[in-house]
């Protein structure tokens, strides 16, 4: 166990349609490294943004601890729903308090600029009655994409570049819905950046899985820990 990451809390949050059990592993490397962890799950298949972050913020508001530093690590949709928290902070922290003074999140596959595979399967004449009521709000350029803060807080974003696997059929649609462009299957590279981010990483995952990966864990404990990625985009240039 590492001391140093002693009294750091850790929400961690889970991708659309997915549950806690999805971050196991991830949760079990942190309080391994000596985090408090949160490993909160979120209704996310039937509601839109607002109404899930409402939800998101009650539970994080009943479990952290204010006093004690706070740092964020989500999968995909959750990456969003860690924004979304920020943005809100008012709602779930009391004024003065400081546990976010030194905090960081990581973003795994976030879709921060949008999904071009939303825009499809949400205009697609079967497939919209599929998808999440959420997905509407996660085409590029919706409202939610341009008008939701950044992250205020040091931010890595870990990328994946393998777009195929047979056995996730989202991924059958990615290459006519991207236009083929470099991603995860879900998610193209450049929409997963922010401009304020702090270090960025792609690595050779798919989006569904890459929260498995035991390199990324220990990527993402290592930028909690450090501010960098090892081997990112700040390391490398």
């Amino acid at each position: 166990m590492n001391k140093s990451a002693d009294n750091q809390q850790v929400i961690v949050l889970h991708g659309l349609g997915r549950s806690p059990r999805s971050m196991k592993k991830l949760e079990s490397c942190l309080i391994r490294e000596g985090f408090n962890v949160f490993n909160i799950g979120y209704p996310s298949h039937f509601d839109d943004f607002e109404s899930i972050l409402s939800q998101l913020i009650s539970s994080v508001k009943a479990q952290i601890n204010p006093d004690l530093p706070v740092h964020f690590i989500g999968h995909s949709f959750g990456g969003l729903m860690i924004r979304g928290l920020l943005a809100n902070r008012e709602q779930w922290l009391e004024k003065g308090t400081t546990c976010l003074d030194n905090s960081r999140c990581v973003m795994l596959g976030t879709p921060n600029k949008g999904t071009s595979i939303a825009k499809f399967m949400t205009e697609h004449p079967i497939l919209k009655h599929l998808t999440p009521k959420v997905s509407i709000e996660l085409v590029p350029n919706s409202q939610l994409i341009a008008n939701l803060p950044e992250p205020s807080i040091e931010t890595g974003i870990i990328a994946g570049n393998k777009p195929f696997t047979p056995w996730i059929p989202v991924t059958w649609f990615y290459k006519k819905a991207s236009a083929n462009a470099p991603g995860d299957g879900v998610v193209e590279i450049s929409s997963t950046q922010c401009s304020n981010m702090s270090d960025f990483l792609v690595m050779p995952l798919h989006h569904s899985f890459m929260m498995w990966d035991s390199q990324l864990i220990e990527q993402s404990i290592h930028f909690l820990r450090n501010g960098c990625f090892v081997n990112g985009m700040h390391e490398s240039e």
